[in-house]
């Protein structure tokens, strides 16, 4: 269920459970001969924004780190995150007060738009007042992975591949995030990149060190933080799995990537 609002020659759709405005497919239905934004977030706090065009979703931006993105055109909206950067620069620095992410995101969409949200309705929405049904959409095909949204060929040829070139391909980038930053654990990053090179399960008390870590270093190192952790997921554990780990590199070290992955190319191919 949805409520709706006209304002000027916009038209608002706000959904109080659900997140039907931030599924691909619904974005590509609702922006043919127009443009839509979409802002999302969860009750953990986790979402993003969206922004569709004659039918093509553009971009996807992660509210709470700008940096990642993906889309047919992911870097369209740039120009207008500003505050979400900063909110992010307060975030890292421990000023939780001055970042509000969702605040940011919904004046990133006021800016673009000219739209901003009547307080009145908002605070008169019931239980039972007029809304409408949005219906029953089927989903489109999705990547099983987060490296599948970003580099879906990587994906498709990394899921095809043997398992000790998987296990090689992901050594390579292990490495290279463990060899770019600074983490204040390197008994954890250690066990962690043995672990992927030998393909076997790392301790759950490493690995609980491994995502408790933190790094410092040129990049984003919560990214590398993150890849490392996600390598060693069991098989078929809910959530990360080993190949995000070549996603979060695209973000830690993306001055790297090009030859990292050209390299891993090389892998596939042999």
């Amino acid at each position: 269920m949805a409520y709706l609002t006209q304002v000027g020659p916009a038209v608002v759709m706000f959904q109080p459970n659900g997140f039907e405005g931030a599924r691909r497919e619904v974005l590509r239905w609702l922006s043919d001969g127009v443009r839509v934004h979409n802002v999302d977030w969860t009750i953990n706090g986790n979402g993003g924004i969206s922004y569709a065009v004659y039918g093509k979703v553009l971009a996807w931006v992660d509210k709470n780190d700008p940096g990642r993105r993906h889309g047919e055109q992911p870097d369209v909206l740039d120009n207008d995150l500003d505050g979400l950067r900063e909110a992010r620069r307060r975030w890292d620095a421990g000023d939780l007060a001055g970042a509000d992410f969702d605040a940011e995101a919904m004046a990133l969409v006021e800016r673009r738009t000219g739209v901003r949200l009547d307080v009145g309705w908002v605070d008169a929405f019931e239980e039972l007042g007029e809304a409408v049904m949005i219906g029953d959409i089927p989903s489109d095909p999705t990547p099983p992975g987060r490296l599948g949204y970003k580099d879906p060929d990587l994906d498709a040829r990394m899921r095809s591949a043997s398992e000790p070139t998987r296990r090689a391909a992901l050594t390579l980038a292990a490495r290279a995030l463990a060899g770019r930053f600074t983490f204040n654990d390197p008994e954890a990053v250690a066990s962690t990149v043995d672990s992927i090179e030998r393909g076997v399960l790392l301790a759950p008390e490493m690995r609980t060190r491994m995502f408790r870590s933190q790094a410092t270093g040129d990049g984003d190192a919560r990214s590398a933080v993150h890849g490392l952790y996600a390598a060693t997921a069991a098989p078929g554990q809910h959530g990360d799995e080993p190949l995000d780990l070549l996603n979060a590199a695209t973000y830690a070290i993306p001055d790297e990537w090009p030859r990292l992955r050209q390299t891993i190319d090389g892998l596939l191919r042999g």
